[in-house]
């Protein structure tokens, strides 16, 4: 069972303002605090709470040195995912809630895809939400227990 879309946007809504805040804090941007990897480490928090998987056990410093680091502890970018409870969507077509990882990690708003800027400018709409997504890399699904 999936969440709801509703639920989702709760979580979104929830997210974006924890790593807005975090962005007014800090003067630059911050690897693991409010980088694009934090949003999804913190929508998970927010939609799973205490039963979250998502903590991160290593620091980085950039998107290379990330994938690096989570190779480096056994997973790899998809098998991250399912680890935290997702499932990866193969038909490449997104929902609300969805996350994906192109370049840098991505969740599905209601008004399109969000992410972090390095400017630090905190939680933006990167790309429209298209019902069809053939060039990201990965799709994932959040699973309710």
């Amino acid at each position: 069972m999936h969440y709801t879309e509703e639920e989702c946007v709760s979580a979104i809504d929830l997210t974006t303002e924890l790593i807005n805040k975090r962005t007014e804090v800090c003067d630059e941007y911050t690897c693991g605090t409010n980088d694009c990897v934090a949003l999804l480490v913190e929508y998970d928090k927010a939609l799973r709470g205490d039963k979250s998987k998502a903590d991160l056990p290593f620091t980085w410093n950039g998107p290379v040195e990330f994938i690096y680091n989570l190779r480096r502890s056994g997973y790899t970018a998809a098998q991250y995912l399912e680890h935290c409870g997702y499932t990866i969507v193969n038909n490449k077509r997104p929902l609300v809630g969805d996350v994906s990882f192109t370049g840098g990690a991505l969740i599905a708003g209601p008004k399109g895809w969000i992410t972090t800027t390095e400017t630090n400018e905190g939680v933006t709409v990167a790309k429209q939400l298209m019902f069809f997504e053939p060039k990201m890399s990965i799709i994932a699904r959040p699973i309710k227990d």
